[in-house]
């Protein structure tokens, strides 16, 4: 015990040493003060994260009339989903189903701009986007069906998706889900 003594009386002494100089430390004028809330709420506006159904098909046919030089092939897809729509019938995002030359590929538009997904697996049926009614007309046309009976403790995701001339709503609200199918040209619900 005699031969511990003196390896715990040091650092017993270092303990005092350390506690003792971060009690009598001055602080210095030039440090930021400190935070006094631990989080803060960072608040962005959801509506500016979506995007027009207008806006993204214009965009589609600039971009497509890069690569093509036929304004009819610019405004045919062959698939479109929309991701997380809202009553207005914009979304977080766009994905087009289309051919270049021979090869299937998706088109993805967000907030950051195109994305190419290659080696895509589309159907065959044509959409011709002039042809179609808008996201925002078939969310104003079906109003009352869509929005249901919504929970406002439990937040609601709307998927979009248009294939073969049938638009498909996927409501997801928690662990359940509800499908809707309407006509592309007419905006009329399919039974």
């Amino acid at each position: 015990m005699r031969r511990n003594f003196p390896t715990i009386f040091v650092i017993l002494i270092l303990i005092i040493l350390i506690w003792c100089s971060a009690c009598v430390s001055q602080s210095s004028s030039d440090k930021i003060p400190q935070q006094k809330e631990a989080l803060t709420e960072v608040i962005r506006p959801l509506e500016s994260q979506r995007i027009n159904f207008e806006k993204v098909k214009a965009e589609l046919i600039a971009y497509r009339l890069e690569f093509i030089n036929d304004p009819i092939t610019a405004k045919t897809v062959y698939y479109m989903r929309s991701r997380d729509v809202d009553a207005s019938g914009n979304a977080t995002g766009w994905i087009f189903g289309v051919y270049k030359g021979s090869d299937a590929e998706f088109l993805v538009y967000d907030q950051s701009g195109w994305t190419t997904i290659r080696n895509a697996t589309i159907p065959s049926d044509t959409i011709v986007l002039d042809t179609i009614v808008s996201p925002d007309f078939l969310f104003k046309q079906n109003k009352e069906l869509i929005s249901g009976n919504p929970s406002p403790a439990i937040p609601e995701r709307r998927d979009l998706e248009l294939q073969r001339g049938v638009y498909k709503l996927t409501i997801t609200s928690g662990s359940n889900s509800r499908i809707l199918k309407f006509n592309a040209t007419t905006g009329a619900l399919i039974t």
